[in-house]
């Protein structure tokens, strides 16, 4: 005989970006710290939010999305780097939800809701937030869903901010591995693809542009 408790999840703060505000708000306060030790209350919680901010991408509310979507990823990806909110060594795998998923979500709704130079802004924020996570989803979603004119600017974008990029600037470096996906994937320009390996590996630790293709095709 197995005793099965049922959570029940209310909102405290009267709309679910304030509720979520105020979650992270407690758990930087130490609320949830060593959460495991307590019920895992805190990843209960994250996961009844993301449970909520998809009923609201159903419904196409793509601005509340928006706002809780950005909230909860920075406190995540936050964890154990510029924080220790609950104490998990890797709070995304702990979840066990599907991360792929939910970043695809986040990026169509900015794809709704902003023009290509702020889209680009936000993915810059991205890319700063997320440290060493990668997510297949954010440039797929780009790649798969800017109509043509909206996507030759955000390439172009991309490109300008490439020049920019040095070895030491490990969160800007999906930058460059993304153009070399819009070569292979989308554009199907191996001459193109070829000369943006010579062009970052380099950039990239790679004495050898060989090195990086056979990397990035073992991964990608």
């Amino acid at each position: 005989m197995k005793i099965i408790k049922k959570y029940d999840y209310k909102l405290t703060e009267g709309s679910l970006d304030k509720d979520i505000e105020q979650f992270i708000l407690e758990a930087r306060k130490g609320a949830y710290t060593w959460d495991y030790k307590h019920g895992m209350e805190g990843l209960r919680i994250i996961k009844q939010y993301f449970k909520l901010i998809q009923k609201e991408f159903d419904e196409k509310n793509f601005e509340i999305c928006k706002v809780c979507y950005k909230k909860l990823l920075s406190l995540l990806f936050e964890e154990g780097y510029k924080y220790s909110c609950f104490g998990y060594e890797d709070i995304i795998a702990r979840t066990k939800l599907d991360f792929e998923k939910i970043i695809q979500n986040y990026f169509l709704c900015l794809i709704v809701l902003h023009n290509v130079e702020d889209l680009f802004n936000e993915y810059l924020e991205y890319l700063k937030a997320k440290q060493e996570y990668y997510f297949e989803a954010a440039e797929k979603t780009i790649m798969d869903t800017l109509n043509a004119e909206d996507f030759a600017k955000f390439k172009n974008m991309l490109l300008l901010e490439s020049k920019n990029i040095k070895e030491k600037d490990y969160f800007m470096h999906d930058i460059l591995t993304f153009l070399m996906d819009i070569a292979k994937k989308k554009e199907k320009n191996e001459n193109e693809f070829i000369e943006l390996a010579k062009k970052f590996a380099p950039i990239l630790g790679y004495d050898d542009f060989k090195e990086l293709i056979k990397d990035y095709e073992e991964d990608r």
